[in-house]
């Protein structure tokens, strides 16, 4: 567990901190791997047709380096089964199911600003 007072106070650990952050932002940063991810989290098991169709504006040639990318950071497994034809399966790691509180809040975060957005804004009193 990180502590943010020491980091504040140690700009070497902050440093340090800081790159780690980077890191894992680098392995979830991407138009898609999010939504790949959370589909795989919170749908379990996906084939390649199904993540296509659960992610409306996707090529197929983006989804395939999306999952190749996420399968290379170890944050999803892809299961070929010997079949005719080939079957294929993809699924989240433990490591990536660890971001599941990290989907939720986002989409509580997502929940109340959605709401704030949508309410009028009061209107402006001339001399206020």
């Amino acid at each position: 567990m990180i502590d943010i007072n020491r980091v504040r106070e140690d700009p070497a650990l902050a440093k340090i901190v800081q790159a780690e952050f980077r890191r894992a932002v680098g392995m979830i940063n991407g138009r898609w791997k999010l939504e790949i991810l959370w589909l795989l989290s919170h749908h379990g098991t996906r084939r390649f047709g199904e993540l296509k169709r659960g992610l409306p504006g996707i090529t197929q040639h983006m989804l395939t380096a999306q999952l190749r990318a996420l399968e290379k950071d170890g944050l999803i497994k892809r299961t070929i089964f010997a079949e005719v034809p080939p079957r294929v399966e993809y699924e989240i790691t433990p490591n990536a199911r660890r971001l599941r509180p990290i989907f939720v809040e986002i989409v509580k975060w997502a929940e109340e600003h959605g709401a704030a957005a949508a309410e009028p804004a009061a209107p402006e009193v001339a001399g206020a």
